[in-house]
């Protein structure tokens, strides 16, 4: 296409012709070779009307030669130099259009000559029987090393939905890509549909074919009937989770693109809907299944491996159905982790029997669903919208899933994703800055900020004005949300796992807790009643790794300790870095082997590598203030919070600036 000429506009004429450029004239007739280099290379050229295309090649250490091809289908294929180019592979590489190997390098037979009237004659002329495999390999190998190293790490993309530079996106189908274009000026071209293959430095192999979007822009009709659809289970959140879940729907056709992807986890006793809304298509459930189709990687019982080789370079949605929580919880808690890995996205790379490097790409949504949820760390919890069911109420009923197209309808809610994608993300930084504002990490405005800016774009064209955002983002305060208020840190199950251990003092005959026996201690260091006859319960704590005290400010920077007076300075528990018997509270934890001294030192107001005196050997420390550990109602005033934020202020002449 021809740019559109503007007289009155030079930049507009030099955008048209940028968005428009016309094809190159032809400098050289197919056949003919510049010789660049010197080098003396005659070798035929590349037939341009190849049915494959050969991408570059790779060495390894080991002496291997690897060239890579893509196939008749479009699929990448390597094939080491000294030993995969047999005439089963190269026919293997054209498929279909393995004839193309005979009329490009042709195998002839002998001619059959006789002796006639003392002459010799051909009396059956030379045919072809075949291709010539040593010269098609010759000139196979040689294009790849024309074209340069090529290392498919970092380089493939699978199905699914990919950010392109400057803001473009490009959806993978499989046997085509649907492209969103920069233009010269920074905006998108409207959806256009390209081959797979190479495209710029990225390669996208050809694949089983994905649902299409619907053909044209559609209004948001399509939204509204699923959003309806949606709010006729009844969910703990009735006004949020529905829409949590649309943008959840939304997110997932366009998630590999996208920045951060939020994961979901839907959850609810039997008979709550769970299977109505992601059971298996084939039983006539599952109505978001139905609305990916083949867009979608669905299973039940898996492992981390199986979804890493199953997605490989693939960004379509993962769902994983009954998710249950069991005795070892090990398979599920490596699936979560990918889930984790893939909110942000990145590779993933695995040593294989071939002893090379496999990587994965890990930009996929994931979706879970179970009676009950796993035991969760906090960073996987954060990145989780926690949708849960009840029972249904009674009298209500199911609504006739018959009369949904539901095809159709994913088919429109995917252009409605892919025409929003150009105010994605200003649609998305509103309500970022909204959960900011009302008090959300950066991770929950990411987590929740995703989801309700896709379900926004389905519903509407337009950016939300802030009104509406405010609105969504008081929903979500976070004392509102399980996943955000439920959360329990590091830091607190480090702290959790040393006051809730069972010891044993000298003399006793029941065990009890290190909180219970610490609490203990400091009644008595703190009450006016005099303490229990015989008991030495500082000693025993010691002995443990464990001592108050009262820190010290020596100057810059530098910390030490005093003996615990509890109206002079705050109180903080020294907890040994390295002791034998921490070692054993925290054995088979992920703080074992001293690394409580990493997370503790991450408390607030904590204070790190301070040298302390344990029952007479001193031992540097990490000093925890009381208050991170007990009842602050328990505790002497100068011991709480506040008090401590305002001592350790003075302390480091930090008061008052």
């Amino acid at each position: 296409m021809s740019a559109v000429p503007h007289d009155d506009d030079p930049l507009a004429a030099i955008g048209a012709a940028l968005d428009n450029p016309a094809p190159a004239p032809a400098l050289a007739e197919q056949g003919e070779r510049v010789d660049e280099d010197g080098a003396g290379d005659d070798d035929e050229p590349w037939p341009l009307d190849a049915p494959i295309q050969p991408l570059g090649m790779s060495s390894g250490l080991d002496g291997t030669q690897r060239c890579y091809y893509l196939n008749v289908l479009g699929e990448i294929v390597g094939l080491e130099a000294g030993n995969k180019h047999g005439k089963g592979h190269l026919m293997g590489l054209f498929g279909h259009k393995s004839r193309f190997l005979e009329n490009q390098w042709p195998q002839w037979s002998k001619p059959v000559r006789e002796q006639i009237n003392g002459k010799w004659e051909v009396v059956i002329p030379s045919k072809v029987v075949g291709f010539d495999q040593p010269k098609a390999m010759k000139a196979m190998i040689m294009e790849c090393s024309r074209r340069g190293i090529f290392d498919p790490a970092g380089r493939l993309r699978g199905r699914g939905a990919h950010r392109l530079t400057g803001g473009g996106l490009v959806v993978h189908y499989g046997d085509e890509l649907g492209t969103l274009l920069p233009r010269a000026n920074g905006d998108l071209k409207p959806l256009q549909f390209h081959p797979t293959g190479l495209h710029d430095r990225f390669v996208y192999p050809a694949g089983m074919a994905l649902p299409r979007p619907w053909p044209k822009s559609v209004p948001p009709e399509a939204a509204i009937t699923i959003s309806d659809l949606l709010k006729t289970w009844n969910w703990r959140r009735p006004h949020l989770d529905p829409i949590l879940l649309l943008g959840a729907i939304g997110q997932g056709y366009i998630g590999g693109a996208l920045p951060w992807r939020s994961n979901v986890w839907i959850t609810g006793g039997r008979g709550t809907g769970k299977s109505a809304l992601n059971g298996r298509p084939d039983e006539g459930q599952g109505i978001i299944p139905q609305l990916y189709g083949d867009a979608l990687f669905r299973t039940g019982n898996t492992s981390a491996a199986a979804i890493r080789q199953s997605l490989k370079n693939s960004t379509v949605p993962v769902m994983i159905d009954e998710a249950e929580a069991s005795g070892d919880n090990k398979k599920i808690t490596e699936v979560v982790e990918l889930a984790r890995v893939a909110s942000s996205g990145d590779k993933m790379h695995r040593g294989g029997q071939d002893h090379t490097a496999h990587e994965f790409t890990l930009q996929s949504p994931f979706w879970f669903s179970s009676i009950n949820i796993p035991p969760l760390e906090g960073s996987d919890i954060s990145r989780l919208a926690i949708l849960e069911l009840r029972p249904f109420r009674a009298g209500q009923v199911a609504p006739d899933f018959g009369r949904y197209n539901f095809e159709d309808l994913g088919r429109k809610l995917q252009r409605r994703m892919i025409d929003a994608w150009p105010i994605l993300a200003e649609t998305k930084g509103a309500y970022h800055r909204a959960l900011a504002t009302a008090g959300h990490d950066s991770r929950a405005c990411d987590q929740f900020g995703t989801l309700l800016a896709c379900a926004w774009l389905l519903l509407n064209d337009e950016v939300p004005d802030e009104e509406e955002v405010h609105d969504w983002s008081k929903l979500c305060a976070p004392n509102r949300l399980a996943e955000i208020s439920d959360a329990i840190s590091d830091e607190d199950k480090c702290i959790n796992q040393l006051m809730t251990e069972l010891v044993q003092p000298r003399g006793r005959d029941s065990r009890e807790a290190v909180s219970e026996l610490l609490g203990r201690w400091l009644h008595g260091r703190t009450s006016t009643l005099a303490p229990v006859a015989g008991e030495d319960k500082g000693l025993y704590l010691e002995q443990l790794g464990l001592k108050v005290v009262n820190p010290k400010a020596k100057g810059d920077g530098k910390w030490g300790a005093e003996a615990f007076m509890p109206y002079a300075a705050p109180g903080f528990l020294a907890i040994a870095n390295v002791h034998n018997q921490l070692n054993a509270i925290y054995e088979g934890s992920r703080w074992q082997g001293g690394t409580w001294r990493q997370t503790l030192a991450r408390v607030e107001h904590a204070i790190p590598s301070v040298t302390v005196s344990f029952a007479g050997r001193k031992i540097r420390a990490t000093l925890v203030p009381l208050y991170a550990l007990m009842d602050e109602d328990e505790l002497p005033d100068l011991c709480r919070r506040e008090a401590v934020a305002q001592w350790m202020a003075e302390q480091t002449g930090e008061a008052g600036a």
